[in-house]
């Protein structure tokens, strides 16, 4: 039996009930235990009542479409009458659906009102292009590779992206932190941010979505892997297909103007990513921080270079002014130490 404060904050009917064949029957032990009728109509009765409701009727919504889920576990029924099942350590919603976050896969699922972007997203992956085969096998580890895609029965568009077991979303690392990166980690996600825009820019595409929400960083190899995000991909000219708001707060005016995909986008996204991760998005109050170099300070603050490539060579310049030679600064952090943190909150 669980506890009233177990209960309350269970989010997932499998986190109550142990599966879809026995949900009932569980449900009815439950309320002959909880039901207020049977408890002096107490408030912890009527909450803890209230919390199962909530939960058996989810349940059953699941249920129709062949789903079930709890905390860590999604089992989705496709059209296709394939069932698919994810074991995740995290999810978010974002802005399309809903993103689940396992250790070697990322399971995107978008509402059906999104197909457009979906299968925008699917395209831009399927058709990347490389100088050769060594640019190929260098850059594909920072890009998304799909393992899968499906459309559920409740008409959910499914996409499962490769995710390598070191990598962890950017927006839990800073959780992590309390909303606080340390510069020096600052700096080298940072780099490796400029690393991947410069292949963007070889390849004439323009991300458009280059966010916390949607870059991934590997602690241990001091890389990352821009998985999500690219339903607003678009090739550097063509007409943008959307943005979110975040995105387009930091658009040049041009841009806005012109609507067409630009890498000055994903370079101005990549400079508010350094505000945030030193702890101050607009950057306004970043010279109170004496701990963070100057140079560093203008350079978040600043406003990028028209091209990739002169963003990144400036970035280097800037590294140097800051901290001198490069070293290898260990981030001590692994998936249970960032886990059992964030799911806290």
């Amino acid at each position: 039996m669980f506890t009233v404060n177990e209960i309350l904050t269970m989010k997932e009917p499998g986190d109550l009930f142990s599966n879809s064949k026995t949900i009932k029957e569980q449900y009815h032990k439950l309320t002959k235990y909880w039901h207020p009728d049977f408890n002096f109509n107490s408030k912890e009765s009527q909450d803890v009542m209230a919390k199962v409701n909530e939960l058996y009727f989810k349940g059953l919504d699941l249920i129709k479409n062949g789903s079930w889920k709890a905390d860590g576990f999604i089992r989705l029924s496709g059209k296709d009458n394939k069932v698919y099942e994810l074991k995740y350590r995290i999810s978010h919603d974002f802005e399309l659906g809903t993103m689940y976050i396992g250790n070697t896969a990322v399971l995107y699922l978008v509402d059906e009102n999104n197909k457009d972007l979906y299968e925008n997203a699917v395209k831009i992956i399927d058709n990347f292009t490389y100088a050769d085969l060594g640019m190929k096998e260098e850059v594909s580890k920072y890009l998304p590779m799909i393992l899968g895609k499906f459309e559920t029965k409740d008409n959910k568009l499914g996409i499962v992206i490769q995710k390598t077991s070191d990598l962890f979303l950017l927006k839990d690392v800073l959780d992590y932190f309390d909303g606080n990166i340390p510069e020096k980690h600052t700096a080298w996600i940072l780099s490796s941010l400029y690393n991947l825009v410069c292949y963007l820019d070889y390849a004439k595409l323009s991300h458009n979505s280059i966010s916390l929400k949607n870059y991934f960083v590997s602690p241990e190899c001091h890389s990352g892997a821009l998985l999500g995000g690219w339903w607003y991909a678009v090739p550097q000219g063509e007409k943008m297909l959307g943005v979110t708001e975040e995105t387009y707060s930091i658009m040049s005016p041009q841009v806005k103007n012109t609507k067409v995909g630009d890498i000055s986008t994903d370079l101005e996204s990549i400079r508010l990513i350094g505000r945030e991760l030193l702890g101050d998005k607009n950057g306004t109050n970043l010279n109170s921080k004496s701990f963070i170099p100057a140079p560093m300070i203008n350079w978040v603050r600043g406003v990028s270079y028209p091209k990739a490539v002169e963003d990144y060579e400036n970035w280097m310049k800037c590294l140097y002014d800051s901290f001198g030679e490069r070293k290898f600064t260990i981030m001590n952090l692994n998936d249970t130490q960032l886990y059992e943190k964030i799911k806290k909150f």
